[in-house]
This record gives C-alpha cells, structure tokens and sequence, in this order.
C-alpha cells in the first residue's frame, strides 16, 4: 500500500533539510494518492452478482470506515483513533513496511522497523481520514476477483464520480492476503495495473540513499507530515458519504 506525501493542495508548507531530488521522490507519487487511499473506504455500489469471500472482506470495511468518518457525535480526536485501528485491523503494516524499505529493512534493527512500521500506519491513517473525509460521494463497484494463488487474490474495482479523476473511472485492484492468524489483510493497492507497494518502495528507496539510509530521520518526517494532517482534520468539519445501501 502505497503512502505517499502532501500536494500544495494539502496547504502545508514542507520544511526540512530535503534535497530537490529527494523531496520529489517524496512528492511525485501525490497525484495518484488520492485514487490510492480513497478506494479503501468509499461506497461500494451494489450488484446482483455473489460476492466472494474476499470481496465482502473489502465491502465490509469500506461499511466500517464510512460509519467512523460520519459520526459526527465522536471528536474529531477519537474518530481518528478508531479509523486508524480499523485500518491496522485490514492492513498488514509489518509486511507493507518491510516490502518498501526493501534492502534497507536488513540494515534496521528490530526496534526501528517496529518504530517506522507502526508510524507508517499512523501516516496512511491520517491521509486517507483526510483524503476521503473531503470527498464523499465516490462510488467503488467491485467487477471480480482473481485467484492468484490459495493466499493470493486480487479483488478488481472500479471507482467513479471522483472529482479527482474528473470524473473519468479509475480501474483499481486490492491484492488481499493472509495474515500469520490466517485473516484477510490488504498487502497493495493497484491504479490502472501499476502496484503502489512496488511504487512506494522506490520512493523510500530514493529517500534513503540521499540520506545514508536514516531510516529513523524517515520514520520522523511520516509522523510529522501524519500530525500536520491531524490538525487540518481537526478544524474541518465531517463530510457526509452518500450511502449506496
């Protein structure tokens, strides 16, 4: 799952020691961001056809995701709490951190890769609460799925109505795996047939070498950036997602 970093759009100001090439590595990824963590929990449009199991894993989160994000009786505060722990709940951070860190998670102790795994999530939580907070009324109707393997399935989408995407349709995939309890977890995100795990793991790549593979200085620029987007949430008010149960 790729997370990438804040846009102009995101009206914060980005100071650090980054160099240009650096900081683009970062930042070239925003674009597609949205489509990325927006797809996770918008409405899934309804069909006639059976869902499998894994895609009822996804339909039942993005239901779970939209009732946190509509409770406007929760603080701003606790609403972010709960998302990210449903977020934790379906996603494998741990195998996620340690794909994108690629040969630099060999170098890391155990410590810090618990650190930069635990922050990645709290950062994805954060933009995605952002990115789908602002924009509801996007709808995700799931075509299928594919069996890649016994623990291997891409659950196929499509998403519509994002004023993001001017309203052209996105084509997406979640590759849903196993965790080590044997639950469904979502291990990437495809746009349009291109991977975000693979994605992201160049962006950290380039981050790292231009900083001697700091991955603990990486590991404080996510939580920094997760807390900037934090405090917008915390002044905005709830965007209310159109149901399409």
């Amino acid at each position: 799952m790729r997370a990438a970093f804040p846009q102009a759009n995101a009206k914060i100001t980005v100071q650090s020691g980054f160099s240009t090439l650096a900081y683009r590595c970062l930042v070239a990824t925003r674009a597609i961001t949205p489509f990325i963590f927006a797809v996770l929990f918008v409405v899934l449009a309804p069909g006639a056809r059976a869902a499998s199991p894994a895609e009822s894993f996804v339909q039942q989160n993005v239901d779970k995701g939209y009732t946190i994000l509509n409770d406007t009786s929760l603080a701003s505060q606790v609403r972010a709490v709960k998302f990210r722990a449903l977020l934790q709940s379906i996603m494998d951070t741990k195998r996620v951190a340690l794909f994108t860190l690629g040969v630099y998670a060999r170098s890391a102790s155990p410590a810090q890769i618990d650190d930069f795994s635990n922050t990645l999530s709290e950062f994805v939580a954060a933009v995605l609460q952002h990115d789908i907070a602002g924009n509801p009324g996007q709808t995700l109707t799931v075509t299928g799925s594919v069996v890649r393997g016994p623990d291997d399935i891409i659950v196929n989408a499509r998403l519509t109505g994002s004023a993001r995407a001017n309203g052209a349709p996105v084509d997406m995939g979640f590759r849903i795996r196993r965790d080590d309890n044997g639950a469904d977890t979502v291990v990437d995100v495809q746009v349009q047939g291109v991977s975000m795990a693979l994605a992201q793991r160049s962006d950290f790549t380039a981050w790292l070498q231009q900083h001697h593979g700091n991955l603990p200085a990486l590991t404080a620029e996510l939580a920094t950036r997760a807390k900037q987007f934090r405090e917008l949430d915390a002044a905005a008010p709830v965007a209310t997602a159109v149901s399409a149960r």
